[in-house]
């Protein structure tokens, strides 16, 4: 005998009385339509074994029990359906190193590989430091410099500012434009080393040469680049491009200055003469180039295309509303924002392909969708 299992055996579940109580207006109901209702063929009906009607009470109390009315089984059921489904952030499907800088109607965010996203303050145009370390963006009539929390660093305060861009050396220096006017602040933002470099510049954000902090390549209101040194306000080169550039941009290596204009992406080495010029299929709007200088992503009209820049034809990357791209840090893969169905695409290697869904709501859906605009390395 045990005394302690003989308890537990006679001691009634949790709820057991109450689900008894439940169970048995199935069972009558059940027992009613198996009760002989009518005679056939003018015999009467011979009623059930007693044996047979028990073991069926026996069976519907059981199967009532555990199908439907235990309450554990009530808890189980109840548990899994009130719990909220947990859902893997978009931004988490980012590869790991680096984070990506996107603009929406609310200003600017950082997008991390965990998934977090950091609000840095309600830019209009923003661009990474060297090293992701500072984000420098335009709010207004401020030009303004944060750290990866939105901590503000410094404020420059200046009529039609637009367009900045901070230096690829030790981040010594940071250009902009004020109207057509090309200007240079320094890293810290001091207005008494503020000053203009050159007059009439086009709308078109400045490419520092790389790991530079005084060579600065911008685009002139009447269709030529030049290159400067902003330290000596010295012009290194001047070149004429068969179209106005509507984007610059240079090679990781320093080799190549490729801009990129309304039918044309044409190629410079680091003196300015003239490499490649590869004609366009439409309109361009945007362009990112690949780290090695080689080739270029480009948005045509509703098209994104891989164009090399050896010469080679351009081929279709990708057909639908493009709203900003930037390759990774590696150049192995190509983020691209697909605004019609509120997606980033993310282009790997091999053709391998994969979206980031509803990339809005993570942001607030009130911000709008989030235009890519920049992807940067690990501070």
């Amino acid at each position: 005998m045990n005394p302690v299992r003989d308890r537990l055996r006679n001691q009634p579940l949790p709820g057991e009385a109450q689900a008894a109580a439940r169970s048995w207006p199935v069972v009558e109901a059940a027992l009613a339509e198996r009760e002989p209702g009518h005679r056939r063929h003018g015999a009467a009906a011979h009623p059930r074994p007693l044996a047979l009607r028990l073991a069926l009470v026996a069976a519907l109390i059981a199967a009532g029990l555990v199908v439907a009315l235990s309450p554990a089984g009530a808890w189980i059921g109840d548990r899994f359906k009130d719990e909220p489904k947990k859902t893997t952030p978009a931004f988490a499907a980012l590869p790991k190193g680096g984070s990506v800088l996107a603009i929406s109607r609310t200003g600017a965010y950082a997008l991390h590989t965990d998934g977090s996203s950091q609000r840095l303050g309600g830019f209009s145009e923003a661009g990474w430091s060297p090293h992701g370390e500072h984000v420098v963006g335009v709010h207004g009539r401020r030009l303004t410099a944060v750290d990866p929390l939105g901590t503000v660093k410094w404020t420059l305060v200046r009529r039609r500012v637009h367009d900045p861009a901070w230096s690829t050396g030790l981040g010594y220096a940071v250009a902009y434009l004020q109207g057509r006017a090309l200007r240079v602040v320094d890293g810290q933002g001091d207005p008494a080393t503020d000053r203009r470099i050159r007059r009439g510049a086009a709308p078109v954000t400045p490419a520092w040469r790389p790991r530079s902090d005084s060579v600065l390549t911008y685009a002139t209101t009447g269709g030529a680049l030049e290159t400067v040194d902003v330290t000596t306000g010295r012009s290194l080169w001047r070149a004429r491009a068969a179209e106005s550039a509507r984007a610059l941009a240079w090679s990781r290596n320093g080799r190549r200055l490729v801009a990129l204009s309304s039918h044309l992406v044409a190629v410079f080495d680091r003196t300015g003469q003239r490499l490649v010029t590869v004609e366009l299929p439409g309109v361009a709007r945007q362009l990112a180039l690949h780290p090695s200088g080689k080739r270029a992503a480009v948005v045509v009209g509703d098209r994104a295309l891989n164009v090399p820049l050896d010469g080679g034809q351009p081929t279709l990357l990708f057909q639908g509303n493009v709203d900003g791209l930037a390759w990774s840090a590696d150049g192995r893969r190509l983020l691209l924002g697909w605004r019609d169905t509120d997606q980033w695409l993310l282009f790997g290697p091999g053709g391998r392909k994969r979206a980031l869904h509803g990339v809005s709501r993570e942001l607030g859906s009130a911000g709008g969708f989030p235009r890519v605009v920049g992807w940067c390395c690990l501070g």
